[in-house]
């Protein structure tokens, strides 16, 4: 996990140097500007002073972001920097996306993939503030932001298949006279699974079961995990050799343990691409301010974006559950599914 999140407390530490996170402000009482007794200075609140949190339209407007009080605060950080409030306020920022910049790293061009072969999905309250500027960091082209960002984690949890692992020690040399044995343990194992998958809720028909053996050469430390088969031993060598390059066909095999993956189907939403739109984009636009950092950001209204609208940033999109900061440099349009594709110009 990274602490990076709207949430993120900022702090100067004891060598002078801004940092943030991975202390949060959670939600309760949250970012000062909650106005929930929040005291420490937090990324929400940073970008509340730079106005691409707005007091207006924070939550669908159920929640008048107090805005003042973080300017205040903002105000005796910027004095232990020499900085200005703006400034500290966007000095947050910049550390809280190069912190998410170092992260995404680890998993792309550690794991040897280029960042710039792939599009960046943002999610969550918060993701989609900061996706464009991070992607800028990798020099990523291409940013996705699902229909309902804020929710999305929730969503998945909603629709995901059930899934039970269970498994049974055993440790025995792998024999044809352990067929009978295996057999019994198999149906031990189903039943189980079976049963947890009914207390979930899941009819027998949506029930899918997977049983494996972890299985090794005498002698060794390692185990490879196989499908439990009529030919379990030739599928081990099998698999040795694809996996390390050789095969020890007259090394004695053990049968570690037996596993069980069960997992109970659940039903999906029937999503479609709806056609382009005959609105415009003036349909949804709120309306034009000026940037506490210079420059007019356009307002948009995320509900009432069709499939086949197209902007251009500097911009920001309101809706309940998330706001998307688009910055100059990037262009939005609409798909089908009424996610937000956002490209660099």
């Amino acid at each position: 996990t990274l602490g990076a999140g709207g949430g993120s407390i900022a702090r100067i530490d004891s060598g002078g140097a801004l940092r943030v996170g991975p202390d949060s402000a959670g939600a309760a009482p949250g970012p000062m500007v909650y106005g929930q007794g929040g005291k420490a200075l937090t990324v929400s609140d940073a970008n509340a002073v730079l106005g691409r949190l707005d007091a207006e339209h924070f939550l669908g407007g159920t929640m008048k972001l107090q805005v003042k009080k973080a300017r205040k605060a903002f105000e005796k950080l910027g004095n232990r920097m020499n900085l200005d409030v703006i400034p500290a306020a966007k000095g947050v920022v910049d550390v809280a996306n190069a912190n998410i910049d170092r992260a995404l790293r680890r998993v792309s061009v550690a794991q040897g993939h280029d960042p710039r072969d792939f599009t960046l999905v943002a999610f969550g309250g918060a993701g989609p503030l900061h996706a464009c500027e991070v992607a800028d960091r990798l020099e990523m082209r291409r940013v996705l932001i699902p229909r309902h960002p804020g929710v999305l984690c929730a969503l998945g949890l909603l629709v995901a298949d059930v899934k039970v692992d269970h498994s049974l020690p055993i440790l025995v040399k792998a024999n044809r006279d352990l067929v009978a044995r295996l057999r019994a343990m198999q149906a031990e194992l189903l039943a189980t699974g079976r049963d947890d998958l009914r207390s979930e809720g899941v009819a027998d028909e949506d029930m899918h079961f997977e049983v494996l053996l972890d299985m090794r050469y005498e002698g060794q430390a390692h185990e490879l995990t196989i499908p439990f088969g009529a030919n379990v031993v030739q599928d081990f060598h099998q698999t040795h050799q694809i996996t390390y390059g050789y095969a020890l066909e007259n090394r004695r095999v053990e049968i570690v343990n037996m596993r069980l993956q069960a997992s109970g189907l659940t039903i999906k939403p029937d999503i479609h691409p709806e056609p382009p739109s005959s609105a415009t984009i003036e349909d949804a636009h709120l309306g034009d301010k000026r940037s506490p950092l210079g420059g007019i950001i356009a307002h948009y209204d995320r509900d009432l974006l069709a499939p086949g609208m197209r902007f251009s940033g500097e911009a920001l999109v309101f809706q309940f559950d998330s706001t998307v900061y688009v910055p100059q440099g990037w262009s939005a349009r609409v798909d089908g599914y009424r996610n937000l594709i956002l490209e660099k110009l």
